[in-house]
């Protein structure tokens, strides 16, 4: 891919996982309605969902920063010469970065697609790990305080295991969110956004690397 299409990639994804997150955080926070009814079944508000709410933003939000993390890992290992040329020049064409201005709107850049993203999947995944998980149509209810999505109970009478707001107490299971397989939710709920993690970091890595590092890459790259 040339520069051009990593910068529009990395743009555009990081746009779409810090819009994601910043709503469902908002409808975390009571701010919102939208999310709440878009996961969950027949819940009125996004504090009916909150935990369906943290449980897809988390995962959803893991995913886009994953990929938008790959493109600004493979942009700043192929291209630029300092930090603030190896972070793709987004919105201002023709920015020139080595300016003092430059730098600042590169920073902040990097702030608003690397940070406020990780911010938001904490938070999501906060309050998906409080949520109570039950059985669909029985009275089989865990409270969040006594489980984790790490390892989730499994079910006892063969129906769908469904995650609900906190506190949601014995009442008869028959709304939530249906859970991913045991072996999934945590892979989901956990993997995804450890993967994000750990690609991030190669990122951030590659971005502020010392120009020793640049040299020695540029050579092993010669002697390919």
């Amino acid at each position: 891919m040339s520069k051009t299409h990593l910068t529009q990639i990395w743009q555009a994804l990081s746009i779409l996982c810090v819009l994601f997150l910043i709503t469902s955080v908002i409808s975390l926070q009571g701010g919102s309605e939208f999310l709440g009814r878009l996961f969950g079944d027949k819940a009125g508000n996004a504090g009916d969902n909150a935990s369906a709410v943290g449980y897809f933003g988390a995962i959803i939000g893991s995913g886009l920063l994953l990929l938008s993390s790959a493109a600004l890992w493979l942009y700043a290992k192929r291209h630029g010469t300092s930090w603030h040329s190896r972070i793709p020049v987004v919105w201002l064409k023709g920015l020139n970065t080595s300016a003092r201005e430059g730098k600042i709107f590169q920073f902040s850049v990097l702030i608003v697609f690397i940070v406020i993203p990780i911010v938001g999947i904490l938070r999501s995944m906060e309050v998906a790990e409080a949520g109570d998980i039950c059985e669909l149509n029985t009275n089989t209810f865990y409270r969040g305080s006594e489980t984790t999505l790490l390892w989730p109970p499994t079910a006892e009478q063969g129906e769908q295991m469904r995650l609900q707001k906190q506190d949601f107490g014995g009442k008869p299971c028959i709304g939530g969110v249906e859970l991913f397989p045991r072996s999934l939710t945590p892979l989901g709920f956990y993997g995804v956004p450890l993967a994000a993690t750990i690609l991030t970091i190669f990122a951030l890595t590659s971005v502020f690397r010392s120009s020793e590092q640049i040299k020695a890459d540029q050579e092993n790259d010669e002697s390919v």
